[in-house]
């Protein structure tokens, strides 16, 4: 008898009845609409501070970064509606490389998550501040917001303490509040566009912005698109939510394919129109091209923007209405962020992946009150750098979420692609467009250039190291392998477990070895006698128990015949040299050095690994 289940007395004396307790599950209540305006409503948001931390790097290139920062977006968007009609539970990415390979990669994929939403909550909740602080021209007492560096931070903290105590209580705002402000939002920006286009869009100053290699380098372009991906902050809410929505294996696509038509208008319509009113400048004190979308206005970017407006009362009533509309929507992104925490954390500890005290819950508020706070003071600690870095914070928070959030991306792409081999009848309401045959199922073509292009921005992310970011993201990594070695030690489990678990032993005899003999060579010829297992075991024959790699390279040898191995691993090793040299040489337009060509070959021999493998195993 289990400890999920009790014994109870039935009606005669000596009966007894066994009663399983299955957990709780939540009501299933969420339809499509539900789950655009959660996910709109963190994803949308993102608009509102990431356009001023990519027009620092992109400067005129804004707009085409953020172009291709949302192709990426579509590829690992999609990804994530499979993954997540096939398998509608919380967790995310951390969810599917914990099915897909085990639950060490699990544990690390979920713990770079909980940075991610970290991260998140920090940026959500400082851009919040900055947008109260605007309005501080109409309200006198909100302006030390703005001009006070350390008043600035300290009210971050404060917001931040005041939400992670909501969520300790268990207070959420309504669903149908989320409705309202998300399409409020979405209409606001949509309306945002279409005036700007109309009253502000310059086409001759946008192209005059553009200054190839120059202004941006190619380096700071290609960096651009990396932080350009703080734009799609939330796109697994819909994945967190998955197990309250309806019929998530149609409600879910449907959502996500809405979220990625809103998000992709406006983010390439909106940065437009930002570099037209802020055009790009040369700075004689900075000796450095630069636009006040990346300056003045960086806290701030789209309030910036609407103070082009050349009618007074149309720019006075535009600014108010963002700034509210702004401060709103923020602050419910950063608790939407501390919800993911919780339900992140609680479902790792679920799992034993996490200390079961992490998802211990209030006695009172029935809620994860220990992880609230534990990643509230992260994301707290995670701000108050500023109160000496001053607007560098803004980089140093944005770079950490890009990386948190491309590891994670990159670690679903690549588990989603592992599923459609190791389980191919799983049930899938819905599979991503483009696929090629391979073995018994087929290969997701987004999936493996969505993987291959987030490696790419990934490690040319991680080798420009923004205000130090790679430091903090390399110790959190550490952290995180360190504490689950220690937790594993604890209780006395496996630290690492094989990707796939080897079948038992067929039998074993009482004081005897394992039989090492087939089943059929147990029987006497014509007759259905068992040979006793002592004769078996004098006849055991010694195993030589190889490594786990050894004999999948043998296995991959002895499938493909030596000479087209040969061939196989010469032209990815020319390959990959020609990548790294190209990279490292003058003639890389990024810069020489090591950047994007890491991200490149690794991420290409872990696709190849994983589908030579998941081909094996069939």
């Amino acid at each position: 008898m289990g400890s999920d289940a009790i014994a109870r007395r039935g009606r005669r004396p000596g009966d007894l009845r066994v009663v399983v307790r299955r957990p709780a599950k939540m009501p299933r209540t969420l339809g499509p609409s539900a789950l655009f305006a959660a996910c709109y409503g963190n994803v949308g948001s993102s608009i509102y501070y990431a356009l001023g931390v990519t027009a620092a790097f992109a400067l005129g290139l804004t707009p085409l970064a953020l172009i291709l920062a949302g192709f990426i977006f579509v590829t690992t968007a999609l990804n994530y509606a499979e993954g997540t009609a096939a398998l509608p539970h919380a967790g995310g990415s951390s969810s599917f490389a914990r099915r897909a390979f085990n639950a060490p990669i699990g544990f690390i994929v979920g713990w770079v998550q909980l940075l991610n939403y970290t991260a998140t909550v920090s940026i959500s909740s400082y851009f919040a501040i900055s947008y109260l602080g605007f309005l501080g021209k109409y309200v006198p007492a909100l302006a030390p917001l703005v001009t006070d560096q350390s008043t600035h931070v300290g009210a971050t903290v404060v917001l931040i303490a005041i939400l992670v105590a909501v969520n300790v209580i268990g207070i959420q705002e309504s669903s149908a509040l989320n409705l309202v402000l998300a399409f409020t939002d979405l209409v606001t920006q949509f309306v945002l566009v279409i005036l700007g286009i109309i009253l502000l869009l310059k086409i001759r100053t946008v192209i005059d912005n553009i200054h190839w290699g120059v202004a941006p380098t190619w380096s700071n372009f290609l960096a651009g698109i990396s932080i350009a991906m703080v734009t799609y902050t939330g796109i697994e809410t819909i994945s967190n939510l998955s197990e309250e929505a309806k019929d998530p294996g149609r409600n879910v696509p449907l959502a996500t394919w809405w979220v990625i038509i809103a998000v992709l208008f406006v983010s390439a319509f909106l940065p437009t129109i930002g570099v037209s009113v802020f055009p790009v400048m040369y700075d004689q004190h900075l000796h450095a091209y630069t636009t006040q979308l990346a300056t003045t206005y960086k806290a701030d970017p789209v309030a910036g923007i609407v103070m082009g407006f050349k009618d007074d009362l149309l720019r006075f009533w535009a600014q108010v209405w963002v700034g509210i509309l702004a401060f709103t929507i923020l602050v419910i992104a950063t608790n939407a962020g501390l919800l993911g925490i919780s339900r992140l954390s609680y479902s790792m500890a679920g799992v034993d992946l996490l200390p079961h005290r992490l998802a211990k819950l209030h006695r009172r508020f029935k809620t994860p009150y220990v992880s609230i706070i534990v990643f509230g003071v992260a994301a707290a600690l995670l701000v108050l750098p500023g109160l000496i870095a001053g607007s560098k914070e803004i980089d140093l928070m944005s770079a950490v979420y890009s990386l948190a959030a491309t590891f994670a991306f990159c670690s679903a792409h690549l588990s989603v692609m592992r599923l459609r081999f190791i389980e191919p009848a799983l049930h899938r309401p819905y599979r991503m467009p483009w696929n090629v045959k391979f073995g018994r199922d087929s290969i997701p073509v987004l999936s493996l250039v969505g993987a291959l292009f987030i490696g790419t921005v990934f490690t040319q992310l991680l080798f420009e190291n923004i205000s130090n970011t790679t430091f903090i993201f390399m110790g959190w990594l550490a952290l995180g392998v360190l504490s689950y070695v220690l937790y594993m030690r604890y209780r006395h489990q496996p630290i690492w477990e094989p990707l796939e678990v080897p079948p038992p032993r067929e039998r074993e005899v009482e004081r005897v070895p394992f039989e090492s003999l087939p089943r059929s060579a147990r029987y006497r010829m014509g007759r259905r006698e068992r040979v006793s297992g002592h004769v078996a075991a004098a006849r055991h024959v010694h195993e030589r128990h190889r490594p786990a790699w050894q004999l999948e390279l043998e296995l991959f040898f002895a499938r493909h015949g030596a000479i087209r191995c040969a061939l196989i691993v010469l032209v990815f090793a020319a390959i990959s040299g020609l990548a790294i040299f190209v990279d490292l040489s003058p003639f890389d337009p990024f810069g020489p050095g090591l950047g994007w060509s890491p991200g490149l070959v690794v991420v290409a021999f872990l696709a190849a690994y994983v589908l030579n493998r998941s081909h094996a195993e069939q």
